[in-house]
């Protein structure tokens, strides 16, 4: 029992870890000052964070003031270890379980959860990756916009003549 109870405390102190929804203020009182940021563009939907904590790196994605997206790798680059895994995933369950779904990449683990977020861990790069469904949608937008944007920019330029 008490191994059990130590267990769930150091998973509800995990310092690193990407809690979806999560306002600016939530994650600066979590990671504390972040070491670089960077704004949304037209081309980049996102802002982001990067904070560094407990030897891991974390890259924060935001829509606005809201965590839309993580990144989280070891500042050693090694790779994550099952329970490396399942401890992050667990600080982030946004409700309900992490559900492990096939990936058609060999070097890829994929999860669900019932609000449509997703993990993925790209065992060749030793990095774990989340996306909300909001971030899924905001991608789209930004390359839908992006894609239309060169076809708008060609039609504007003189035609040219073969010699």
């Amino acid at each position: 029992m008490f191994r059990n109870s130590l267990l769930l405390v150091i998973l509800l102190t995990l310092p690193c870890r990407a809690n979806l929804g999560d306002s600016v203020a939530q994650c600066v009182a979590r990671y504390g000052k972040p070491v670089h940021f960077t704004e949304a563009t037209d081309k980049v939907p996102f802002g982001t964070l990067i904070f560094t904590a407990a030897g891991y790196g974390l890259v924060v994605f935001l829509t606005g003031t809201t965590e839309v997206g993580a990144r989280v790798s070891k500042l050693d680059n090694s790779a994550f270890s099952a329970t490396d895994l399942q401890n992050i995933m667990a600080a982030d369950t946004g409700g309900s379980a992490w559900t492990s779904i096939e990936s058609q990449d060999p070097s890829c683990l994929r999860w669900t959860r019932a609000d449509h977020a997703t993990a993925l861990y790209d065992k060749d790069k030793h990095v774990l990756i989340f996306t909300s469904e909001q971030m899924s949608k905001d991608l789209k937008a930004a390359e839908a916009r992006n894609s239309a944007a060169p076809a708008a920019t060609n039609s504007l330029q003189p035609a040219v003549k073969a010699p």
